[in-house]
Order: structure tokens, then C-alpha cells, then sequence
């Protein structure tokens, strides 16, 4: 996801995000369907590591880079899979970090759409997160149920965090750039829905 890439091959992706960005707007999403469904997260333009207090309050006070980004980014060993869903009707948004095969569990965070432009930007509003866990990430022993803990974050305490955007910048049946409120682009490709996903954020 960006992590271990060399600068020469961060050049070259970028530069090629550029040419593709540069094809042209893309079309209205609520018309061609192509928006919704399963994308993994294959690289991001903007690089950071680790989770730490600091960061926390950097983000909730000086609108710092968000530490899930940062644990996302720069955890490869830790996160197998990222993905985002967004639901048919384009009214649901969400991000999956999936930490299952490290530490037995994911952390999802969930958006309700507020507006989707033509241009293809999704004004979005968290609104619900959490951890679930099928094994205890400190013995890695099975769960007997699956344990869901809330994410740290009050989304209905802080509004100005819990807002944002993702504008689509190119899209195809394959592939998806797109930009978000914080300056960072993403590249994702479409996949098959992980076992307990429809494809839409759910």
C-alpha cells in the first residue's frame, strides 16, 4: 500500500496516476452503476507509520493524518487486506482493515453518503466503527463468539472529523482513483467481496 515502495517506483506510480487522472472526468456514478460495489486498496500517494497518542490528538485537534491511516499504511506485516464497499443505491460508505490473519480481527468504519456529485464525489459522514475479533489478539486463541469493541473515536462529538470527501478522479470496471479531504490519493481495484461482505457497506 505504499510502504515499501522505492522512490523510483513511487515516481512512476504517481506519474502514472497523472496520466490516467488526465483522461477526462469520469461519468455521473448514479447513472453508470460503476462506483458501487468492492475495492481493495492497492497504494496510497502519502506514506506514514505507526499508532501513537500523539497522533490521536494531532488528528482530533490540529487535523492531523488520521493514526488508522497511518496504521494501514505503514503496517504490511499487521494488515492483510484493505477495502472500502459502497452499497448500490449509493448511500453507504465503508472502510475495512482486515488484521485477521496477524491479530484476529478487523476494524471497520461506516459512512452514510450525504451527496453524490456527477463528477463522482461522495460527500460522506462516519457515523459507526468498531473492532471484531475472532481470536484474541494476544494469545491468537479462538473465540467462542466473535467480540466487537467500540472504535476510540465520538464521531457524534466531533462533527468537523467525522466529515469529509472522496472524489473519483478515474474509474472503470477495474479500477478506481481517488482523492480524499486530506490530500491523499488512492488507487483501488475492484474485487470479490470477502466472506461476510455483499459488496456494499453494510
Amino acid at each position: 500500500r505504499g510502504s515499501r515502495a522505492s522512490v523510483e517506483d513511487k515516481r512512476r506510480l504517481d506519474a502514472l496516476v497523472e496520466q490516467l487522472e488526465a483522461t477526462g472526468p469520469i461519468a455521473d456514478p448514479k447513472a453508470s452503476g460503476q462506483l458501487a460495489g468492492c475495492w481493495q486498496l492497492l497504494y496510497t500517494l502519502r506514506a506514514n507509520t505507526g499508532i501513537e497518542q500523539v497522533e490521536w490528538l494531532s488528528y482530533l485537534l490540529e487535523n492531523g493524518p488520521s493514526p488508522i491511516q497511518r496504521f494501514v499504511i505503514g503496517s504490511v506485516a499487521q494488515v492483510s487486506l484493505v477495502y472500502q464497499t459502497v452499497d448500490p443505491e449509493l448511500t453507504r460508505f465503508c472502510n475495512v482493515i482486515d488484521f485477521e490473519a496477524a491479530l484476529g480481527g478487523r476494524l471497520r468504519l461506516e459512512a452514510a453518503i450525504e451527496h453524490v456529485s456527477a463528477a463522482g464525489r461522495l460527500e460522506i459522514r462516519f457515523d459507526n466503527a468498531y473492532f471484531k475479533f475472532t481470536r484474541n489478539p494476544l494469545t491468537k486463541t479462538a473465540l467462542g463468539e466473535p467480540a466487537r469493541l467500540p472504535y476510540p473515536v465520538p464521531f457524534r462529538l466531533l462533527p468537523n472529523e467525522s466529515r469529509g470527501f472522496l472524489e473519483t478522479t478515474y474509474l472503470d470496471d477495474e479500477l478506481r482513483l481517488a482523492r480524499g479531504n486530506k490530500g491523499t490519493c488512492f488507487v483501488l481495484r475492484r474485487m470479490t467481496p470477502p466472506s461476510g461482505e455483499d459488496g456494499g457497506a453494510v
